[in-house]
């Protein structure tokens, strides 16, 4: 291009500068002049445009090259000739590229290893989760056995007896009997909920009915201990589950008036400005100190308190506060934590408002006293179990029969005419017998339609798995689960065989 340039200038300085030259020719040459410089230009544009063009290629080839680069997409260029000023860029990006797609290489083989070894280590945890449920919920069971047969031995002690010091060392024995109970009921409340057989069934709660029911539990051990139990009455209703929300307020105040000293423990409502209500639980105990209050409400998680005495330290598994965390989220309820050291805690649970509810006739049946006249068949593989609810029923007035299988339980009902008032009967009876196939055999014994029985039935197990509490539940049985403290027992003794009798008649027959 500067050699045709040149050429053109050459031919514009060669021209003639004589003036004496006629106008003609002088004409002549300038226009010839002009005609090789123009030629000299077009050309240039031409060899400049073709250059231009086949950089715009190169470069747009390139640009396409790095955009199937940043998304991972192998690159192969087609490179040019080595007297492509551009060639050189194509090489490094070219290698570039072949580095990249090694280095991919490598971290797809190592996140390829890592995720084998994440599924393989998180299949390790969850064997490991499964196979500590299970073996929670049999070393569980196994205990609550002989613990069920010593909670009913132990009710039967006092019985007739005068001696005050006999009368005291029975009372030990049932506290720690009642802190064994504690402990088991615990354990069980976990088995259950990891098992997902514990499930909420949201209505109205009326409650007050629950602050009584704390009251109950857990004034005279408040007073035993110099401390005062305030629980304000409330006209408020809520939505939840009623047993889940009672289990986590006598937990809460279990746990209150275990780490407190001094002074005593408030339950009351609070009505939020939301259409809430709020439920506080707050103590003048010891307090938690800021860095424990999130870990409380995990598995297993003390915190040491060197002011309390040492048998108190030793009671309890950190279970109390870890299983009202699980029963409030299955209850859809908001759960707070508040507290100073050395001052005292607030524990507070939120639930949704609801509009109270108006008595049945059903609610305003009157309960009996007593369950004394009451003819019970019990029903239970054990006998050590057998035998302490044969002393407990007796003791209670009851007429009772005992068996251990369906052929016993038959014989022990041949005099008897009519259908037993209740039956009282373990689950697992045998590693083939249930305690339903005994209940289905009264049933057909009595000549009853097996799903509505004329007498009352009743289950207690330490069953916690999720398919035989949904057989159960289909059943329409109501199931305590062991062990079963006496005075639980006798409640729902009487709730039941009221309940059985206040069935219509087409289903009562």
């Amino acid at each position: 291009m500067a050699a045709l340039l040149a050429f053109g200038l050459l031919a514009l300085a060669a021209l003639p500068l004589d003036t004496q030259l006629p106008a003609a020719q002088l004409r002549s040459a300038l226009w010839k002049a002009a005609g090789l410089l123009l030629m000299a230009v077009l050309v240039v544009l031409v060899i400049s445009w073709g250059i231009a063009q086949r950089f715009r290629a190169s470069i747009h080839a390139l640009t396409l090259a790095v955009q199937r680069l940043g998304k991972g997409a192998p690159l192969q260029l087609a490179l040019d000739g080595r007297d492509n000023p551009l060639w050189q860029l194509q090489y490094a990006i070219q290698e570039a590229s072949r580095s990249v797609a090694q280095v991919q290489n490598r971290m797809q083989s190592a996140l390829g290893r890592t995720s084998i070894e994440l599924a393989e280590k998180n299949a390790k945890l969850e064997s490991a989760n499964l196979s500590r449920a299970r073996l929670l919920a049999a070393a569980s069971h196994d205990l609550r056995q002989p613990l069920y047969a010593l909670t009913l031995f132990s009710s039967t002690l006092r019985a007739g007896e005068t001696d005050p010091d006999k009368i005291t060392r029975i009372m030990h024995i049932q506290e720690c009997v009642a802190s064994l109970d504690q402990l088991f009921a615990e354990l069980l409340d976990l088995s259950r909920l990891e098992s997902g057989s514990m499930q909420a069934s949201v209505s109205n709660v009326r409650l007050d009915d629950v602050f009584d029911e704390v009251s109950r539990n857990f004034r005279m051990l408040a007073e035993s201990r110099g401390l005062r139990l305030v629980v304000r009455k409330t006209d408020a209703w809520v939505q939840g589950d009623r047993t889940m929300l009672a289990r986590i307020l006598n937990n809460l105040v279990s746990n209150a008036l275990r780490y407190t000293d001094s002074g005593g423990v408030l339950v009351g409502v609070r009505h939020q400005d939301n259409g809430q209500v709020r439920i506080d639980v707050w103590d003048t105990g010891c307090g938690i100190a800021p860095e424990h209050q999130q870990r409380v409400f995990d598995e297993f998680y003390q915190v040491k308190q060197s002011t309390l005495p040492a048998g108190e330290r030793k009671r309890g598994l950190g279970l109390g506060l870890a299983t009202v965390r699980r029963l409030a989220e299955l209850c859809g309820c908001a759960l707070t934590l508040s507290s100073r050291p050395a001052r005292g805690t607030l524990v507070s649970l939120t639930l949704d408002r609801s509009v109270e509810v108006m008595p049945t006739d059903n609610d305003s049946l009157d309960f009996p006293l007593d369950i004394s006249g009451l003819r019970v068949l019990a029903i239970d593989d054990e006998p050590s179990i057998l035998e302490g609810l044969r002393a407990l029923l007796l003791e209670w007035g009851c007429e009772v029969r005992t068996a251990h299988d369906v052929d016993s339980a038959l014989i022990q009902l041949e005099d008897w005419s009519l259908p037993p008032d209740l039956i009282l009967s373990d689950l697992h009876l045998g590693p083939e017998l249930s305690g339903l196939d005994v209940l289905d055999a009264v049933s057909h014994r009595y000549r009853c339609d097996p799903a509505h029985p004329s007498f009352a039935r009743l289950l207690v197990t330490g069953e916690t798995r999720p398919e035989q509490i949904a057989i159960i539940t289909s059943k329409r049985i109501p199931v305590l689960f062991k062990p079963v403290a006496p005075q639980r027992l006798r409640e729902a003794m009487l709730a039941t065989v009221l309940a059985a009798k206040a069935l219509p008649k087409e289903d009562n027959p």
